[in-house]
């Protein structure tokens, strides 16, 4: 019993995904947004369709299979149809010409500058320093090492990207310090 349960359900769901995209009106896959163009080329061919349809009706109407008044009903319906396409493709068209339709490269643009004007952050790069007494490294924000007490010089920052620093001028300045202080 469990069993048949279990599959009418399986069943049901991989109908429900299998039916779904095709019973959507309108859906644009992955995000696509069309442009104006096609926009108004979709306009155009309903338009098109309209008016197609209407003179299938007036063949219709000549063959008897409509009455006329039927045939006026339909058609003033169908040209109002086409009207509203025809005054949806002529909004499209002025706003285009009004440029408030941006193309893709103009949101490009507009995003660069949005990001160009907000305020650049430190890097990501660690900024230290060491210190004078003991080479202990140190934060920059730090006032005294953590080491030895002694007051950190912040005229020298390091970056933790330097290839280049090999700490022979830090334990110079040691070797300095360690004299003064042995002299003391």
């Amino acid at each position: 019993m469990w069993a048949y349960i279990i599959m009418v359900g399986l069943i049901t769901g991989a109908g429900y995904w299998i039916l779904k995209p095709l019973l959507q009106e309108n859906s644009s896959p992955n995000g696509y947004s069309p442009s104006p163009d096609d926009i108004i080329q979709q306009l155009n061919y309903k338009k098109e369709g309209a008016y197609a349809t209407i003179q299938d009706l007036e063949f219709d109407l000549n063959m008897g299979k409509l009455s006329e008044e039927d045939f006026q009903m339909l058609k003033k319906q169908y040209l109002q149809e086409a009207a509203g396409y025809m005054k949806e493709v002529d909004d499209l068209k002025s706003l285009q010409d009004e440029k408030l339709i941006f193309s893709d490269k103009d949101i490009e643009e507009e995003i660069e500058q949005e990001v160009a004007s907000i305020p650049l952050q430190k890097s990501a790069l660690k900024e230290y320093v060491y210190c004078a007494f003991c080479g202990e490294k140190a934060s920059v924000e730090d006032n005294f090492c953590a080491e030895c007490g002694s007051t950190l010089e912040k005229g020298r920052v390091h970056h933790a990207s330097h290839s280049d620093d090999t700490g022979e001028e830090t334990i110079e300045k040691l070797g300095e310090n360690i004299g003064k202080k042995k002299k003391i």
